[in-house]
């Protein structure tokens, strides 16, 4: 390393691991969590490692597994204060003091690189040891490598050594299809540990020193759980696995925003041809805001620091879908506010506020696709039939609960919609699936651990669906069946591995 300062502009700092001379003795693991305090149970850097071909012709490679360092970092995109950002120097380093505990950097890595510290309950990951390049010294790893098998340099100074590997040699990096430029290059990688899919699963989930099993649908367990997706007879022999990062409050918290939007699209369409009265002056407005306020303490409760959800509204992050969905919400809310103050001072809420509600609770259903889009690591959820979907389940929701509230027109929207549902989910499943990730989460929303939710789901709309004339049964039937496939769909998506 040439003793370049960190911050000034003309450097790029990138890392080379040099597979070849990499001994798998962890030494880069242990002094990394000694140099930042990395908790036991996560890890800024870890060896994977993998048996590659069969006796007597058999060997084991390892992989150095950390944060890519992406010129295009998808977690600072999602993050929505900025907490998780990029430096002039292309570190991509994070801010604890204003981290929301949101976990949307986590969906949306594609590396599996950045987790929860359990003792600060803030994100955090490899960030190149920024406090010790400042003051010119090398990263705990580097300095530590007992083969030098770890480089770090300025990949903008054409004599670093860096610099000379990346531009002359060969080298590769994980997962360049998701376009983010790595700046964590490998040298004589085998392609059995670059690639998540490519080891497979031990039977029994019995690892070299560990046990891994799928006890819980929240652990994302390492290598694939079929069959290797090479020619090598790959098998995973250490990984570590990790948490989703989304669960059941995610799931309940699209399910009420469903139900709060649905509720005043259904009702304000209802008024625009002409038939208002109590459903549109208190059914529609109470419906709409008590689910809307549970959908905001279901999303502010999910958060690790969730005193510090105003950072959303003081200093957010525009290119955020958090930040954006957080400010159609508050605008939802401020919509209904001036519905029910209308209706409580005993007028009929004109038309106007219908016109203007109707993009409102839209953009409300339908915001969260986007969100579910900017996660790049889960391949299921790029689907171009997820807006459709949210905004369909929207009015089933949103009907379903009208009709509960005495509203009888509500049925046949509820009956229609939902099989316009039911079509979409149809498309979905039976649609092709460009990408091995892909395919492999929709293998566990239909067949995999997410199986039972999701036939759920999908049986209960039908037999709603088709019992209209049983009334309010049929309607409870209906919104379980959307939120056990919420359920599915969202832990589908977050179950196949990444690292």
């Amino acid at each position: 390393m040439r003793g370049v300062s960190s911050t000034e502009e003309s450097v790029r700092w990138g890392k080379v691991i040099d597979q070849t001379r990499c001994i798998g003795c962890h030494a880069c693991s242990t002094a990394c969590k000694s140099e930042n305090a990395v908790p036991v149970g996560v890890n800024r850097t870890y060896v994977k490692a993998v048996d590659v071909g069969q006796f007597p012709a058999a060997r084991r490679a390892f992989q150095v597994t950390r944060c890519n360092q992406c010129e295009h970092p998808p977690c600072v995109e999602a993050c929505p204060t900025s907490a998780m950002f990029q430096r002039k120097d292309g570190i991509v380093d994070f801010d604890k003091d204003i981290c929301i505990g949101c976990r949307a950097c986590i969906a949306a890595c594609p590396y599996d690189a950045i987790f929860i510290n359990p003792e600060d309950h803030s994100a955090e990951k490899c960030n190149f040891c920024a406090h010790r390049l400042e003051v010119g010294l090398e990263p705990a790893c580097v300095v530590v490598c007992p083969t030098e098998a770890i480089m770090i340099g300025n990949l903008r100074d054409p004599e670093s050594k860096v610099s000379q590997y990346v531009n002359r040699g060969v080298v590769a990096v994980r997962r360049p299809e998701k376009e983010t430029l790595p700046k964590l290059f490998y040298k004589g990688a085998h392609q059995a540990t670059l690639d998540p899919l490519a080891a497979r699963r031990p039977d029994g989930g019995i690892f070299m020193w560990s046990e891994q099993t799928n006890a819980s649908s929240h652990d994302v367990v390492s290598g694939h759980p079929h069959q290797a997706n090479n020619m090598a007879a790959a098998m995973l022999a250490y990984d570590v696995p990790h948490k989703a990062p989304w669960g059941l409050p995610i799931t309940a918290y699209v399910w009420t925003k469903a139900i709060a939007a649905g509720a005043y699209l259904v009702g304000a369409a209802r008024m625009l041809t002409g038939r208002s009265g109590t459903l549109w002056e208190w059914t529609t407005p109470i419906i709409s805001a008590v689910f809307l306020a549970l959908t905001f303490a279901l999303l502010i409760g999910e958060l690790e620091h969730p005193k510090r959800f105003y950072l959303i509204l003081t200093r957010p992050q525009w290119r955020s879908w958090l930040v954006r969905g957080g400010m159609i919400l508050t605008a939802f809310a401020l919509l209904l506010g001036v519905h029910l103050l209308w209706s409580f001072l005993g007028g009929s809420p004109p038309r106007a506020l219908a016109i203007i509600g109707i993009p409102i609770a839209m953009a409300s259903a339908t915001y969260t696709a986007w969100l579910f889009a900017q996660a790049k690591a889960r391949d299921l959820w790029q689907s171009p039939l997820l807006a459709p979907q949210h905004l369909v389940a929207a009015i089933v929701a949103g009907a379903a609960a009208l009709f509960l509230a005495g509203a009888p027109f509500a049925d046949g929207i509820m009956a229609w919609a939902t099989i316009a549902h039911l079509m979409l989910i149809a498309a979905e499943v039976w649609m092709p699936h460009p990408t091995a990730h892909a395919r492999l989460a929709m293998r566990e929303l239909t067949r995999g651990k997410f199986q039972i939710p999701f036939l759920a789901g999908v049986a209960l709309q039908i037999i709603g669906a088709g019992a209209i004339v049983t009334g309010f049964p049929a309607a409870l039937l209906v919104l379980a069946g959307l939120f056990f496939y919420e359920r599915a769909h969202i832990g589908a998506g977050q179950a196949v591995p990444l690292a």
